[in-house]
């Protein structure tokens, strides 16, 4: 044993001194911080014996609750459960906490003025010898999260306008509908003319005619149903329980019987028209997507054949198929040039000469034959296709018209038809038309440009800024099929038309009908006092050409004069009847 000298045992002991100094500095030091961080703690903390009775709380817990010190201690925790889990989250966290000593997870607790509120909370078990002695317990209130979390959810799942779900929250909730095992229906539902509401009113009115919708469709609903707004005016309706085609239509007529009376606007009353389309699950597919399609593609032939719903079955299955496989046989048909011209001559009577050809698109499908413009024109304005084929038309049109003035029939005119969907995608000027016309060397005047109905009907400023821009060109403006839109008569005024072509249909009575003689001195008396150029369409027969001389209608198109022919016909038809032209 090493036997210390005075002066290294006083050393010894003054440096044990120090060291419990600073032990006892070190110990009041970090129980100061215990407290500091006690008191300032955002997260609640309470502290429980091993029968979960409050030892203590920190002033969070008191801010977060509502609850003091004094209520709690010595309280079972129960006294805060808010009553919205069920027992078997309590005894699930129980055995957790038995086996591993830690549980953690979303909770909802109460506070002291009765209102709940989501908390994430942790939970550790003390143990001493293997003997539980007490619990920790610290959550965090959740509600501003949750709040913003409702905000952003909102926000991407619902309709701002309607407040309905929208199409995301739709194809959720159609997915989970999907993977159970109960059947359902699915109705998709789209306005009629909801386009005219926006451009010939305002767009304040059609917005509240999708809330009175909204709100109307809501009204027949069960509340196990789900009715989003999935477009602009476009609805979708997920109805489980529907186990047959039977049930379906009866639900949807229910549906549609929301139309049967006007919706009441601000300062009018407005009738609303719409159209359906009905799936089922799971005999029109169990695939999300390939239900929603075919649901889609119900609608679509409902609002083709003018139906107020249309269920999905195989028979339109096949139909679309077909109509995809013609959609891309038209798209080769332009692409390869399969396509041909045809031209019917416009007559004037008075001085026997053809002054004006309707250039025609006709297609003879490699396996299906001829095919109807009635069948493939609308094809190709659904599916955008009609872009490529006018052009294609206008191209060839004015280049067999460069033919023509070559051979010396230089008066000749060309009418060349324009769907509404076409007209109404050109530029404002209309650059690219007459691109086309200058680039065959054609002077603007011997073109003119048919439009429907329709297009007037939209009354869009667009519409009639590009028909400006194509008269200032000199090219003219013909209405085609005039007539049969009879209300078009009042907006003939304000679009400048050059020249109205009478529908077919006001001719094939007369002159044995009169009421239809009636209407056509009508339409005829009106064209000719606004100083528009009149063409009659369809005259087949002597006793109609007499009728229409006795009016002064020079202007005639027909088979009385001649079919639509292709261009080395129409060269020899011309050089035959107006030999003096060449």
């Amino acid at each position: 044993m090493v036997k210390l000298t005075a002066e290294q045992q006083q050393k010894l002991q003054t440096s044990i001194t120090l060291a419990r100094d600073f032990q006892d500095w070190e110990l009041n030091h970090f129980q100061q911080h215990q407290a500091i961080i006690w008191q300032h703690l955002n997260d609640a903390v309470l502290i429980c014996d091993d029968r979960m009775h409050v030892l203590t709380v920190n002033p969070a817990f008191e801010r977060i609750t509502g609850f003091t010190r004094a209520d709690v201690i010595g309280q079972n925790v129960e006294l805060w459960r808010s009553g919205l889990m069920n027992k078997r989250f309590y005894r699930h966290l129980a055995q957790t906490l038995e086996q591993q000593a830690l549980w953690q997870g979303e909770i909802w607790n109460r506070r002291k003025d009765g209102t709940p509120f989501p908390a994430f909370l942790t939970v550790c078990k003390q143990v001493v010898s293997a003997v539980t002695t007490g619990y920790v317990a610290i959550f965090r209130d959740l509600s501003a999260q949750k709040e913003a979390e409702s905000h952003v959810h909102n926000h991407t799942h619902y309709d701002l306008l309607t407040e309905l779900p929208n199409r995301q929250l739709f194809a959720q909730s159609l997915g989970r509908l999907c993977s159970y095992e109960d059947p359902f229906a699915l109705l998709v539902l789209d306005l009629n003319d909801m386009k005219t509401v926006n451009t010939s009113m305002d767009h304040q009115t059609g917005d509240d005619i999708l809330c009175a919708v909204a709100h109307r469709l809501s009204g027949r609903i069960r509340s196990s149903d789900l009715l989003a707004r999935t477009g602009g005016d476009e609805f979708a309706l997920l109805v489980p329980g529907i186990v047959n085609r039977r049930q379906a239509e009866i639900f949807a007529k229910q549906i549609m019987g929301s139309f049967d009376w006007p919706f009441q606007l601000e300062n009018q009353q407005l009738y609303m028209a719409a159209a359906m389309g009905i799936a089922l699950w799971p005999m029109d597919s169990k695939e999300p997507d390939v239900l929603l399609s075919n649901a889609e593609q119900a609608l679509f032939e409902a609002k083709k054949q003018r139906l107020p719903l249309k269920l999905y079955s195989s028979e339109l299955r096949r139909n679309l198929r077909s109509r995809n496989k013609l959609q891309q046989d038209l798209a080769n048909a332009i692409k390869y040039h399969q396509l041909s011209l045809v031209y019917q001559p416009i007559w004037d009577i008075d001085s026997h000469r053809v002054v004006k050809l309707e250039a025609l698109v006709r297609w003879q499908h490699p396996e299906r034959g001829a095919i109807s413009p009635v069948e493939f024109i609308p094809l190709a304005e659904e599916s955008g296709l009609i872009q490529g084929l006018g052009q294609w038309i206008l191209l060839h049109a004015c280049a067999d018209l460069v033919k023509l003035h070559r051979k010396g029939f230089t008066q000749i005119q060309m009418s060349v038809n324009r769907s509404t969907p076409e007209f109404q995608t050109i530029d404002l000027d209309a650059r690219e038309w007459l691109t086309t016309i200058a680039d065959m060397g054609l002077d603007p005047k011997s073109i003119i440009f048919e439009i429907t109905e329709s297009l007037l009907m939209s009354n869009q400023e667009s519409n009639r800024q590009r028909m400006h821009a194509l008269r200032a060109a000199g090219c003219g403006i013909a209405i085609d099929d005039f007539g049969t839109g009879y209300s078009a008569l009042s907006y003939l005024r304000s679009f400048p038309i050059d020249v109205v072509k009478i529908d077919r249909t006001f001719v094939r009575s007369i002159p044995e009908e009169k009421q239809e003689c009636l209407l056509l001195d009508g339409i005829i008396n009106l064209v000719n006092n606004l100083g528009m150029t009149l063409i009659i369409e369809g005259v087949e027969t002597d006793d109609q050409l007499d009728y229409l001389r006795q009016r002064q209608c020079s202007y005639i198109q027909g088979f009385l004069f001649s079919k639509p022919l292709p261009f080395d016909e129409l060269l020899s038809y011309l050089q035959r009847v107006m030999p003096s032209r060449q």
